[in-house]
């Protein structure tokens, strides 16, 4: 396990930058559209990275004709598909509920892991997936047994789980000489292009002035560029390390830290309680993750 020490840090810090965005895009949603909001994630991550990247590497930040489906993929499935049907689940469901769904995307991946790409996986591996499930359900259980739901959310928090998986077999199909940076980078400029169209469908003419007004705001700037640099990019580049090390399966598996990082996170900045059941929940999650990461013979 010490030989991944570093990737193993790299998840961490993934997954601390995700479980803060739901704090920060919850502040940013009171005077932004979530689709406007995403929109401007990509397009602030795409301003700042792509420059960088195409003085760095230069022709190495061409996609190549034959890579260009993997690339389109990938941003088709996120950030477009997987936050249309997670903010729209939200729409029908408690957060609570959604996040229960969602806990549900390393098992899904793990099983694509082993029926795709062959990786291997004990039972004692596939016992943590479920654990670390478990654990988030016992964090959420006092909210999620009077949470409201409709199964049009259900059925919304589902895609979002789907569209993971979609995700990250697309980004297993894209070859290892891409550099990290240039395939998020990548992936934000197709992002921005696909949301583009909605941005307008969305907002009228009054919805604009007021968002641009509130980007004036240097709350809601600094909360917008922490989206965009950290969760919408930095998060990403550390997760694609770490996946093309360790495998799908045994990264995917860190994803249920997110709610773990929220919970954290919003206990300091919005000073939500923690209560035993949080604590229990998140000792269990943690067991769940490093049971995922033993293997056989070491």
């Amino acid at each position: 396990m010490s030989k991944n020490l570093r990737y193993y840090i790299f998840l961490v810090f993934s997954m601390f930058f995700w479980g803060g965005s739901f704090v920060l895009t919850k502040y940013l949603l009171i005077d932004f559209h979530p689709i406007t909001l995403i929109f401007l994630r990509c397009v602030i991550a795409t301003i700042v990275f792509a420059g960088f990247c195409i003085a760095l590497f230069k022709k190495a930040f061409i996609i190549a004709r034959k890579d260009l489906k993997y690339f389109i993929g990938l941003a088709f499935f996120e950030p477009f598909i997987y936050f249309l049907f997670e903010n729209y689940s939200l729409l029908y469901c408690d957060a609570s509920v959604v996040s229960v769904i969602i806990a549900t995307i390393p098992l899904f991946v793990a099983l694509m892991a082993v029926l795709v790409f062959k990786e291997i996986l004990s039972k004692l591996n596939y016992f943590g997936v479920i654990l670390s499930i478990f654990g988030i359900v016992i964090m959420l259980w006092r909210s999620f047994m009077h949470a409201d739901f409709r199964f049009v959310g259900v059925f919304l928090a589902f895609g979002a789980v789907f569209s993971t998986i979609g995700y990250n077999y697309f980004l297993k199909k894209i070859p290892t000489t891409y550099n990290s940076f240039v395939v998020i980078t990548w992936q934000n400029i197709f992002g921005l292009i696909a949301f583009l169209p909605f941005v307008f469908l969305v907002n009228d003419i009054e919805a604009f002035k007021l968002q641009y007004q509130a980007l004036g705001d240097i709350t809601n700037l600094s909360f917008l560029l922490m989206l965009a640099i950290l969760c919408s990019t930095v998060a990403f580049i550390l997760y694609i390390a770490s996946m093309r090390k360790m495998g799908l399966a045994r990264t995917n598996i860190f994803v249920n830290l997110i709610p773990v990082m929220t919970v954290t996170i919003a206990y300091f900045v919005l000073k939500e309680d923690i209560t035993i059941s949080k604590i229990v929940g998140i000792c269990i999650v943690i067991t769940g993750i490093f049971l995922v990461q033993h293997k056989r013979g070491g």
